[in-house]
């Protein structure tokens, strides 16, 4: 950051307009004594340590490792002089006091003294950008340029804010400075990289708002609550799909024929089974089945580019797929050299990393298809008795892909424990707004669905699997077709599709809940949808949690918003914990962005076959009991009033019509072909103000690139919401002045 170019956060701030200014001082004189000792210490100036106590608030309120603030001597000596540091460098209150002072004699040798007991007199520290403050008629006066000024007098640190921050926030400011300057005085060897907060306010982002409440949970996964529903209700409507019903008996007994079968052919625990299936009577019996078989599932969604399946089915180490014919000739090539070469299978494959099973060089041999629609028969005939595959709460439930900065997808290996603990949330939360269950209608490979699929199942009600492919156009009509459903789980676009779709009446009957996930979901369009399903009417909730997390990690029914932004992403469900650290997994104040980390019951295993990546992901939970873990989710966000705001990545990952995506993954595709030397993908708005992808290509020299022939290659290795809906052919990649990219340049271009 630039000189003086310190920015606290915005939701600390107030409107300067009419604004009053607003006083804090803080008294240290009973400290004096230890921390002159400590300045003695350190080789510093006393000025040195009300400076760094300066320097440890700003580095709490801000993201950046370093940073300058302005330090002015009052009077009229010259100034300001901006002090930059990195305060991440000192490990102890002596070593960060050393820093500063060492910082100050660089930068104003001649105004800061060689000692003397009169050194923290006369100076003044300064916080905030005066870009952001500065108005055209304001005086020029170096010392008022900030909305945010810390005096030293004598003993006392004096706060000014001039209408920049509200009085409340002044005032926690005040605290912060004087815990720092208390933790200064009391242990000069102490720890200066832990977050220094106000104890009730660390409380709050460490406890009160961070845990989901703690729900004892039976060690049981959801196939054992569908079989315990199944018993109490074995007549119920279980599955609505192509026309025909499934009841709970039917599909209990369908499901252990097909586990027979599976277990014949080899399916056991911890070896994934590939499920590639359309949304028909077929998909559910299915998965359960893999399920009773002891085995976890790999969903492949049969509009998947054949390239990919075969690839992510390479990577996982399927022994088994389970299919229909016409699905078979996916699979009839070698699998892809870049998505296992550069993929999870880089690192082994298969759950254990132990190399995929049955996959020789030319791919699975035929042995290892079992087609559903030529083999109906043989599994029919099979005894419907139950099969006893023993499988607990820490075994695979499934995995499931999702896309990858190294030019591969990641496998993400889901528990039965974590999903079994958000499916009860969500029963509860979903399933008893009503009693007409759920519709399904994304992708398998997608698990925003998982709710759809499952949580009908253990409450006794039923499943409404949509025609697959779905036209969107349709969407709408068919659920008003289903309603009242008891809850219906889409993507923000979709509720968008549905509040131009749907009259007021069918919006308003619509179900017990609609929930938006998977996306950002802008405020205004939860409004449209209430203004649209009018008092009484159908409720919308948000929900929010990486794949990593298993499906979802909080959420909440939406009733006041904020004026505009973002619908904040809720509390954490039970069992799951949800915190805002910063790079050093401390705690942010209330109001400062921060990381979203997530933990608790929901945690993954992992990534398939990716030792590597797993370190760098799932890391221990600092804050939970001996051996749990953290998901950093590179999601930004903090905390208001115990709500969680989703502020973007903190990488390069952006949602694409509610599937997340890398660009990373895309552009390594792109640069694969030898007419392009480089390639740039980013997200972009669009029309409707919907994020679509843009490529930039930078040819060969001498070459022509062909741009549909480059939009129709990629269709045949990547899914169509990965396809760029822009691709356009450039000279060279624009820099900003910091050797990154620059986006905003290429926007301008489009």
């Amino acid at each position: 950051m630039s000189a003086g170019d310190v920015r606290l956060p915005s939701a600390w701030r107030t409107d300067r307009d009419g604004a009053t200014a607003h006083r804090a001082e803080v008294r240290y004189d009973d400290l004096a004594a230890a921390l002159d000792a400590l300045a003695a210490a350190a080789g510093a100036d006393p000025v040195a340590v009300p400076a760094a106590a300066h320097v440890k608030v700003l580095n709490t309120l801000v993201e950046e490792a370093e940073f300058s603030t302005d330090v002015l001597p009052a009077g009229d000596g010259p100034g300001p002089h901006s002090l930059t540091v990195r305060p991440g460098a000192a490990r102890t209150w002596r070593e960060l006091v050393g820093l500063v002072g060492a910082a100050l004699r660089a930068v104003r040798p001649a105004a800061v003294p060689e000692g003397g007991a009169a050194g923290p007199a006369d100076h003044v520290l300064f916080a905030a950008d005066a870009a952001d403050l500065g108005k055209p008629d304001e005086p020029a006066d170096p010392a008022r340029r900030h909305g945010l000024r810390v005096g030293v007098d004598g003993r006392t640190l004096v706060l000014h804010a001039d209408g920049y921050l509200a009085a409340a926030e002044l005032d926690r400011l005040a605290v912060m400075y004087r815990r720092v300057l208390e933790a200064m005085a009391g242990a000069p060897e102490g720890d200066a990289v832990a977050a220094v907060l106000p104890d009730g306010e660390r409380h709050a982002v460490l406890r009160r708002w961070a845990l989901g409440r703690s729900v004892p949970r039976e060690p049981v996964g959801v196939l054992e609550l569908f079989r315990r529903q199944a018993a109490r209700t074995p007549d119920a409507p279980a599955v609505r799909a192509d026309g025909r019903t499934l009841s709970y008996r039917e599909l209990d007994l369908r499901s252990t024929r097909i586990a027979r079968h599976l277990l014949a052919r080899g399916a056991r625990p911890e070896a994934l089974v590939g499920v590639c299936l359309r949304h028909g009577e077929d998909l559910l019996p299915t998965l359960l089945g893999v399920w009773k078989s002891g085995a976890p599932y790999l969903p492949l969604d049969p509009d998947l580019p054949a390239q990919r399946l075969r690839g992510m089915v390479a990577a996982a180490g399927c022994p088994l797929v389970v299919t229909r014919s016409e699905h078979r000739p996916l699979f009839d090539r070698p699998a892809a050299e870049g998505l296992v070469d550069e993929g999870p299978a880089a690192e082994g494959s298969g759950p254990e990393g132990s190399g995929p099973e049955g996959l020789g060089p030319e791919g699975l041999g035929d042995e290892a298809f079992v087609l559903l629609d030529r083999e109906r028969t043989e599994i029919d005939a099979l005894s419907p008795d139950p099969v006893d595959v023993p499988s607990g709460p820490a075994h695979l439930a499934y995995v499931i892909y999702t896309s990858g900065s190294t030019g591969a997808p990641k496998g993400v290996m889901v528990h039965h424990a974590g999903l079994a603990n958000y499916v009860l949330w969500t029963a509860l939360e979903y399933a008893a707004r009503g009693t007409g269950g759920s519709p399904h209608f994304s992708s398998i490979g997608f698990d925003l669905g998982v709710p759809s699929l499952y949580t009908p199942l253990v409450v006794g009600q039923r499943v409404d699997l949509l025609p697959d492919p779905l036209d969107p156009a349709d969407l709408g009509a068919l659920l008003v077709d289903g309603a009242p459903y008891s809850f219906i789980k889409m993507t923000p676009g979709h509720l968008n599709l549905l509040s131009t779709d749907l009259e007021p009446e069918e919006a308003h009957g619509l179900a017990g809940l609609v929930i938006a996930a998977g996306d950002a979901f802008p405020t205004d369009l939860a409004r449209r949808w209430h203004d649209l399903a009018g008092p009484g009417g159908t409720p919308v909730a948000t929900e929010y949690g990486p794949t990593e997390i298993t499906v979802g990690n909080s959420g909440q029914v939406t009733t006041e918003l904020p004026d505009d932004g973002l619908v904040p992403l809720g509390r954490p469900i039970p069992n799951t914990t949800m915190y805002v650290l910063d790079d050093r997994l401390e705690p942010v104040p209330e109001g400062v962005p921060g990381e979203v980390y997530v933990g608790g019951a929901g945690v993954a295993r992992g990534y398939l076959g990716a030792p590597a990546l797993t370190a760098e992901r799932f890391l221990p939970d600092p804050y939970g009991p001996p051996g749990s873990r953290l998901y950093r989710t590179g999601d930004r966000g903090r905390w208001r009033r115990g709500e969680l705001e989703f502020l973007g990545r903190t990488d390069h990952q952006v949602k694409i019509r509610g599937y997340r995506v890398e660009p990373g993954e895309i552009r390594a595709v792109l640069q694969r072909r030898p007419e392009i030397v480089e390639a740039v993908v980013i997200a972009v708005p669009g029309p409707s103000g919907a994020q679509r992808l843009a490529a930039f290509l930078v040819p060969e020299e001498g070459a022509a690139v062909d741009v549909a022939r480059v939009r129709a290659d990629l269709a045949g290795d990547l899914p169509a919401y990965m396809v760029p809906a822009e691709v356009r052919i450039v000279p060279e990649i624009p820099l900003t002045a910091n050797g990154k990219v620059d986006t905003r340049a290429l926007q301008a271009g489009l």
